[in-house]
């Protein structure tokens, strides 16, 4: 990528070189140095070509790449008038404002019209003054604060409703049904968190800004281990963990221990933690230890 962004980089210092002195050159070229300038164009225009077939073939595999569109994309710019660099401007211009009208129909889910986006775009620039500038900015930024919420709030609602995802909100509530029947010890709190208090410790009440040091062990209802402190009590806040976790610390003082049983919507949520092996809305069981509070340093 860094040599397609050379080659790309040269093809704009040589247009500016070209235009700035004000035209084509070629006439004023020796033999020697028009042979040298063939040679430089074969030979730029070659290894261009190629690092840009190389750029296309690593593409990511969901891109389909159509190399005659490419090829036509490239020459509209190359063959473009040098001498013209307001037309040249506005090219380089259009051609971002493209890619993010790209980024906006495939990230943000947003139809842009084109054509009333330019017709806005050529109001705004042949006009005389320009009033509501600043009101229509803070309205773009509204709008595009808005776009990225309910693209977010869409894509949250798909894992939500992923296969995995409801395969395990469904494990959990079986799995936890069969805790509850085994052992009446078992409670649930109005925010759906699962715990089981052994020794609720003394002293004072823990925060949610209280510093901790806490013994933990985290595994999957089906026993199997995926993180522990090992004996070393971790500096935890209540706050700074996630939200089930946080809550079941809250429920205990120091020397407390309990075990947590902490469903997706209080965990890891939808997102899960792909490197820790934890699905979307996955069922968590931690057995915690709160060996002290407000620790010194």
């Amino acid at each position: 990528m860094k040599k397609i962004i050379f080659a790309l980089g040269a093809a704009a210092m040589l247009v500016g070189t070209a235009t700035s002195c004000g035209g084509n050159t070629a006439s004023k070229l020796s033999p020697e140095e028009q042979a040298l300038n063939d040679s430089l164009t074969t030979a730029w225009g070659y290894v261009a070509g190629g690092q840009a077939a190389q750029m296309l073939q690593n593409a990511p595999a969901n891109v389909k790449v159509d190399k005659e569109a490419f090829l036509r994309g490239v020459q509209t710019a190359v063959l473009a008038d040098t001498a013209d660099q307001s037309y040249l401007q506005g090219l380089s211009m259009g051609v971002r404002l493209a890619q993010q009208r790209v980024y906006a129909m495939n990230e943000l889910g947003m139809d842009v019209d084109a054509a009333k986006w330019l017709a806005e775009f050529k109001k705004a620039l042949l006009a005389d003054s320009l009033p509501l500038l600043d009101d229509m900015q803070e309205q773009f930024q509204q709008c595009a604060q808005r776009a990225e919420k309910v693209a977010q709030e869409r894509k949250e609602a798909e894992k939500e409703n992923s296969p995995e995802s409801q395969a395990n909100i469904k494990a959990g509530e079986e799995y936890m049904a069969e805790q509850m029947k085994a052992d009446p010890a078992i409670k649930k709190s109005e925010s759906g968190l699962y715990y089981k208090i052994e020794n609720p410790g003394e002293g004072d009440a823990i925060e949610d800004g209280t510093p901790l040091m806490v013994n933990y062990t985290g595994r999957f209802t089906d026993g199997k281990e995926f993180d522990s402190s090992k004996g070393n009590p971790v500096r935890f806040m209540p706050r700074g963990v996630v939200p089930g976790f946080g809550e079941g610390l809250k429920m205990l003082k120091k020397g407390g221990k309990a075990t947590l049983y902490i469903p997706g919507k209080l965990g890891y949520g939808v997102n899960g933690q792909p490197a820790a092996g934890i699905g979307p809305n996955q069922m968590l069981v931690f057995d915690v230890e709160i060996v002290d509070v407000n620790p010194a340093n």
